[in-house]
C-alpha cells in the first residue's frame, strides 16, 4: 500500500513537471532565447500623444535591437486604465507590455477605485522619459514674466484662471499644488482634455495654464502663447532663460514620465534584457535629440528605482488631492 502510494506521487510529480514544462514553453521560455516573435506593447491613451509618441520612439528602437517587432497598441480610456486592467490579465511571458504612465501607476489610483494595484499587478521593468509642463499664459496677457505672474496673483482684489484637461489630470494637480506654494488666487476651468483648454487659453478667456512642451511650443514659436517657466524640477529643461519653479518653490516638480512593464511575474532575465537595452536606448544622442525636439528627456534607472518612483510619486501626488480635495465626481 506504501509502495503504491509513493508511486501514485512519484507519477503526480512528473505530470506536474510536464505541465509546468508545457507552460514554460508556452510563455516563451526558456527565458533566455526571449523574444522569439513579436512583442506588443500596449499604451493607454491616444495615438500622437506624449506618452504614445515616446512609447513608439522606443519600439522602433527595441525592434532594432532585438530583431523582433515591438508593435505599439492603443487602448485608450480611463486615463490608462483600460490598458493597465488588458496587461493584468496578460500571461507573463514578455510578449504582452505596457508602457504605463505616471498618471495611470500614482494618480488614478489616488482618485478612484481601479481593478489594479500599480506594484503588486505588475513588473517594473524600465523608467524611459519625462517632461517639464510649462506654465504658460496668451501671448496677449500683460503678464511677461514669473514675477510678474505672482504679483498679479497674490493680488487679493484679482483672481486669475486656470485650464486643465480635466479633474484629476497631471495639470489640474499641478495647478493646484502651486496655487498652494505660490499662495496665489486662482480659479479652475476643467475641459475634455488639452485640445480644448488651448482653444481658450489662446483666446484669452483663460489666464494661465501648466502645458507639456508637445502641446505648448508650437503654440509658442506660433505666436499664440508665452512661456513664463518650466515646473521642473531640475534647471535648465525649460530652455535658456526660463526660470524653474522647482528652485523657486523647492520640491515643486509636474512632470509626468512613463515607463515599461509587464504584468506580475515576468522573468528575471527578460526584465535584465529589457532594463538594459532600455537604458542604453534612452542615454544615446540620437534619441535624445528626437526626445528634445519633443520637449522630453531621458529618464532611466533599475527596475527597483521605477518601483521605488512609483510609491513615492503615489504618496506626493494623494498628500496633493487630499489637501485640495479633488474628486473625478
Amino acid at each position: 500500500m506504501i509502495n503504491r502510494t509513493r508511486r501514485s506521487l512519484a507519477l503526480a510529480s512528473v505530470a506536474m513537471a510536464g505541465t509546468l514544462a508545457t507552460c514554460g514553453m508556452a510563455w516563451g521560455q526558456p527565458a533566455s532565447d526571449w523574444p522569439t516573435r513579436p512583442v506588443n506593447i500596449v499604451v493607454g491613451f491616444s495615438a500622437g500623444g506624449p506618452t504614445d509618441v515616446v512609447a513608439r520612439i522606443l519600439a522602433e528602437h527595441l525592434t532594432a535591437r532585438f530583431k523582433q517587432s515591438f508593435v505599439v497598441e492603443n487602448r485608450p480610456g480611463a486615463s490608462g486604465a483600460v490598458a493597465a486592467a488588458q496587461l493584468k490579465q496578460a500571461n507573463p511571458d514578455g510578449y504582452t507590455l505596457m508602457f504605463g504612465s505616471s498618471s495611470t501607476l500614482s494618480i488614478i489610483p489616488t482618485l478612484q477605485k481601479t481593478s489594479y494595484d500599480s506594484v503588486r499587478d505588475f513588473t517594473a521593468i524600465a523608467l524611459v522619459a519625462s517632461y517639464p509642463y510649462f506654465l504658460v499664459v496668451p501671448a496677449s496677457s500683460p503678464i511677461t514674466t514669473l514675477d510678474q505672474f505672482l504679483q498679479r496673483g497674490r493680488d487679493p482684489s484679482s483672481q486669475l484662471s486656470y485650464a486643465s484637461a480635466g479633474n484629476g489630470a497631471v495639470n489640474h494637480l499641478a495647478g493646484e499644488w502651486f496655487k498652494r506654494d505660490a499662495k496665489i488666487n486662482a480659479v479652475h476651468v476643467p475641459y475634455k482634455g488639452d485640445s480644448a483648454a488651448v482653444t481658450d487659453l489662446v483666446a484669452g478667456r483663460i489666464d494661465f495654464a501648466f502645458l507639456a512642451g508637445a502641446v505648448a511650443l508650437p503654440q509658442v514659436k506660433g505666436g499664440k502663447m508665452r512661456i513664463l517657466a518650466s515646473a521642473s524640477a531640475t534647471p535648465g529643461l525649460g530652455g535658456e532663460g526660463v526660470p524653474t519653479l522647482g528652485t523657486r518653490f523647492k520640491g515643486f516638480a509636474a512632470e509626468p514620465w512613463n515607463g515599461l512593464m509587464g504584468p506580475a511575474g515576468v522573468p528575471q532575465p527578460i526584465v535584465a534584457k529589457l532594463n538594459a537595452a532600455v537604458n542604453e536606448i534612452m542615454n544615446r544622442k540620437d534619441v535624445k535629440e528626437r526626445l528634445a525636439s519633443l520637449g522630453q528627456f531621458p529618464f532611466t534607472g533599475s527596475p527597483q528605482q521605477f518601483t521605488d518612483h512609483i510609491k513615492s510619486q503615489t504618496e506626493r501626488w494623494a498628500s496633493i488631492i487630499k489637501a485640495a480635495d479633488i474628486n473625478t465626481d
